[in-house]
């Protein structure tokens, strides 16, 4: 046999064999699933191409190459196909008439393969003793069909390869680059058929496709192309220990001759083999895994101490702590739905400095929300697709459902060491999800009675204030009346004039200071009265006026500069007094909390004419400002800039819905941060109202201020 045969014949074999063993390994070891099918179906269409040329080149006589070469033909025809298919599934394309296609064309060349229209004996040996035929008049058809499957199928690799990052860039490097490889050694065979012979791609060209199975082995094995760790390692305990228990005997046999003997060694140690196996096994994957059991066990105790957890504020934040310290990931963040603005919000990202790579808000009609609600399982980042990434180093998505939809999501990142999420991380996750599915129901409930509680409680301070306010009212009106009757009726029995300055202005002084405390009062009383819900005419200087007694007090005590813009022809506006006011007193209450470490200190309110209909109130600060991207989410429930021990996150979710029950629009504005801001509100204005219509309180003195 010359060196040119056995070359060909060598690589064939290797080739053949271990594509045949890692298609088999791979569809009953690793699940049967279509990535796997379609790799396997792959493999194994090589494996024949492969096995089947061995009979080509080894033939005994013409015939027989001949007949070997057309049974060839039928691997060749379909190792395109498969590759296409497996391609397609990998990367989740939808392209069943394409697949069809190829199918159907593959099945038809196979059965012309027993024809003469695509190889057709021939009467010498070429090349060293090898026969591969002649072309007949339909062979070129499976040069271009091999041509357009495998370059397409490249290309989409590229595709992918170009726009993944880290672990998954990884696996298509060691698909890709080694099926160029392979298929630049394996496109070589076409030559042969037309007599041509490249020296030296032809023979030791087919070694590429050699290193191209171990390349794809290799893939497997460090990046988990197909995740088959505990196989492999399952596998290799098992041949070892019963090479052990079966070579044992066979040695001891074969070195003394006493077969009994090693047979009865060889039944003894059989027994034990199952035993030995299983405690291997074990030992391994408690070595190999450790640290996977480690995490695992640390997400099954978050799991259960969740529950615990009442604050929906808290909650985002520990799962996402807990998730990043243990699983060692480089970010977790967490939304959650929001009724009000038909969108999932960021609640809490982990660490901080990662919150920038997540949008504050999600439509429900997003195309990953859609995703999500199909598939209802945690994603792995392969599964969500390019278009549909919220970061480019996504790892994967945790669904969070309840009996009424999906409640929001974890956004979890890449490991740190570059690895795979195993099925063991996504069943640990999914488990995880039910937790944090009934925590996040959970909270929202304790919420709930939080918020009835709370509001309970307000209507009996308000109670409670409305008498206080009164009960001081009178004593104050007393103080006002006497100071005013001694001013009118005993001043003037004072002769001496330094004596009567000073009682006329200890009267004033005693008119001043019970008119303040009265006026107090007076604001007091009208914001606590019970609200009724209707809108009615309303004076707005007077809402401004009240507002102003009720908070300047507060704003003197920071030193802050309170400045007023107001035109002095009436406004009316239809609402209600109290809901007006608290809308004023939440936008100065911010704007302390925003000045709290500038050097210039001025809050001031401007009331202007958009046009005749509608009235504009602006009021602007000397604060830190508001980040462009948070001007539209500051309105959103529980978005606060402040402490968790300094706000809530409702006082302008609550202003907005104050303006909104007005009919009217509320935005804020800021050129950046500390440089300021303002907040805006827009109303309705009604024309024709009588300054006589407006509901006047009762007094029971008059008295100047």
């Amino acid at each position: 046999m010359s060196n040119y045969k056995l070359n060909f014949i060598i690589a064939m074999a290797f080739t053949g064999i271990a594509t045949l063993l890692l298609g088999l390994f791979i569809y009953f070891k690793n699940g049967r699933n279509k990535v796997n099918l379609t790799f396997a179906l792959y493999s194994l269409s090589i494996s024949w191409w492969s096995l089947t040329q061995i009979g080509n080149v080894y033939g005994p006589s013409l015939e027989a190459s001949w007949f070997w070469a057309r049974i060839e033909q039928v691997g060749v025809v379909f190792i395109p196909t498969f590759f296409l298919h497996f391609v397609v599934v990998f990367i989740g394309l939808k392209r069943e008439w394409l697949l069809r296609l190829c199918y159907a064309f593959s099945i038809i060349i196979a059965f012309l393969s027993l024809t003469t229209t695509l190889i057709c004996p021939r009467a010498e040996y070429k090349f060293g003793l090898i026969n591969f035929g002649d072309p007949g008049p339909l062979y070129f058809l499976i040069i271009v069909f091999f041509g357009i499957c495998v370059t397409y199928s490249l290309w989409k690799l590229l595709e992918l390869y170009k726009i993944s990052t880290g672990f998954k860039k990884n696996q298509l490097k060691y698909l890709l680059f080694p099926s160029l490889l392979g298929y630049l050694g394996g496109a070589s065979s076409f030559l042969l058929v037309y007599d041509v012979n490249i020296y030296p791609l032809n023979p030791f060209g087919t070694y590429f496709i050699c290193l191209y199975a171990i390349a794809v082995a290799y893939s497997i094995v460090r990046y988990r192309l197909m995740d088959i760790n505990v196989a492999l390692t399952r596998a290799g305990i098992f041949v070892i220990v019963y090479t052990l228990v079966l070579g044992i005997p066979f040695w001891f046999g074969i070195k003394t001759g006493l077969w009994v003997y090693s047979t009865v060694i060889m039944a003894v140690l059989a027994t034990t083999g199952p035993l030995t196996y299983s405690y291997l096994r074990n030992r391994a994957e408690n070595i190999l895994f450790k640290e996977r059991r480690r995490y695992q066990e640390v997400l099954t105790n978050l799991s259960k101490s969740m529950v615990d957890i009442r604050d929906i504020e808290e909650l985002p934040k520990t799962i996402n702590s807990t998730v990043v310290d243990a699983v060692k990931i480089k970010f977790a963040a967490i939304y959650l739905k929001q009724e009000e603005y038909k969108s999932f919000q960021l609640k809490s990202c982990y660490p901080q400095e990662a919150k920038s790579r997540f949008p504050e808000l999600i439509p429900w009609d997003d195309s990953l929300i859609g995703i999500l609600n199909q598939r209802q399982k945690p994603l792995l980042d392969e599964e969500v697709g390019p278009r549909n990434k919220i970061d480019p180093d996504l790892g994967l998505i945790i669904p969070c459902f309840s009996k009424d939809g999906l409640l929001g999501f974890i956004v979890l990142g890449a490991k740190h060491n570059n690895q795979m999420y195993t099925d063991d991380d996504l069943l640990s996750f999914e488990n995880l999800s039910y937790a944090a599915s009934l925590a996040i129901e959970n909270c929202i409930f304790w919420k709930e009675i939080e918020d009835r509680q709370r509001k309970a409680r307000l209507q009996e301070m308000d109670t409670f204030s409305y008498s206080l306010a009164h009960e001081i009212d009178n004593p104050m009106t007393i103080v006002y009346n006497l100071a005013r009757f001694q001013k009118e009726h005993f001043l003037k029995y004072v002769t001496d004039p330094e004596e009567r300055k000073d009682v006329e202005e200890a009267c004033n002084i005693m008119m001043e200071g019970s008119g303040r405390v009265m006026s107090m009062v007076k604001a007091i009383r009208q914001f606590g009265q019970k609200v009724s819900g209707e809108l009615e005419p309303l004076n707005l200087q007077e809402i401004i006026e009240g507002f102003s007694r009720l908070y300047s007090p507060e704003l003197k005590a920071n030193c802050v500069v309170f400045l007023k813009e107001i035109p002095e022809e009436p406004i009316y506006v239809q609402g209600v007094a109290a809901e007006l006011q608290q809308v004023l007193m939440i936008f100065a209450k911010n704007a302390i909390h925003a000045m709290k470490y500038s050097l210039e200190k001025r809050l001031t309110l401007k009331v202007t004419r958009v046009n005749h209909s509608t009235v504009r109130i602006a009021v602007s600060d000397t604060g830190y400002g508001v980040k462009k991207g948070n001007l539209q989410t500051i309105f959103a429930p529980f978005f606060t800039s402040k402490a968790s021990t300094e706000g809530t996150g409702m006082g302008l979710h609550n202003a907005k819905g104050f303006i909104l029950r007005h009919n009217g629009r509320i935005w804020a504005e800021s050129e950046g941060e500390n440089k300021g801001s303002a907040f805006i509100l827009e109303l309705p204005v009604i024309q024709g109202v009588q300054p006589e219509s407006i509901k006047k309180e009762e007094s029971k003195t008059k008295w100047a201020f």
